[in-house]
């Protein structure tokens, strides 16, 4: 492997004065790839000799678009074969797909069972660092490896309800004349005083006629 053309030396670990003899080499991004021609388009029939290049390449990497990719078909396809496994599966029948299905499963197990195990000696190795791995597993696995957030609690402004509402005028207005009620009977009630009630007329008074003004007389 070389390393990068342009790259200062003190940016790979060596000192300017140095020959860099040192510095650690980068990995190559070309290393292990090789270029086949002569295909013209993905494969869309599931092979018994593609179960095993997916299972290993899942085991490896744990992503699917890669494995189905050195398979020779697409993430779209090995979406259909895993659920027409799973379908298989759940009718307690066999075929290719469930051996697909089973394989897939065996090979995410082998590989979450491996970063399982790289975090926990990151408890004991002061040297290595967790933060790739739980991230790669968070992304990866999101559903075992991701604790959901809650929704924060909404702040209720001394039991009367939200600080801000989306309402009508006229809902507004209702809402402003309750609460107001609600605090004057709570500030009589923390007073020891009663609110007055209101004053109702007496049956001598509304049986007897009114009286007539001075000038109609």
């Amino acid at each position: 492997m070389a390393h990068p053309r342009g790259m200062p030396p003190e940016l790979l670990g060596a000192s300017p004065e140095g020959d860099g003899a040192d510095v650690p080499e980068l990995p190559d991004p070309l290393e292990g790839y090789h270029f086949r021609p002569g295909r013209r388009g993905p494969r869309t029939t599931l092979k018994s000799e593609m179960v095993p290049v997916i299972a290993e390449w899942l085991a490896r990497t744990g992503v699917l678009r890669i494995a189905a990719a050195k398979a020779g078909t697409t993430e779209d396809c090995l979406g259909k074969w895993l659920s027409r496994g799973k379908d298989a599966a759940a009718r307690r029948k066999s075929s290719i797909y469930t051996e697909l299905l089973t394989a897939c499963e065996e090979a995410w197990a082998h590989r979450f069972a491996h970063l399982i195990e790289l975090g926990e000696r990151t408890v004991t190795d002061r040297h290595m660092n967790p933060r790739f791995v739980t991230w790669l597993m968070s992304v990866t696995g999101p559903k075992h490896f991701t604790v959901p957030r809650e929704q924060a609690a909404q702040v209720q402004g001394n039991g009367l309800g939200p600080a801000f509402e989306l309402v009508t005028p006229e809902a507004a207005a209702a809402s402003v004349h309750a609460k107001l009620m609600r605090f004057l009977e709570e500030d009589d009630k923390r007073n020891g005083t009663e609110p007055p009630a209101p004053a109702e007329p007496s049956p001598a008074s509304a049986d007897s006629p009114a009286e007539e003004p001075e000038e109609s007389r």
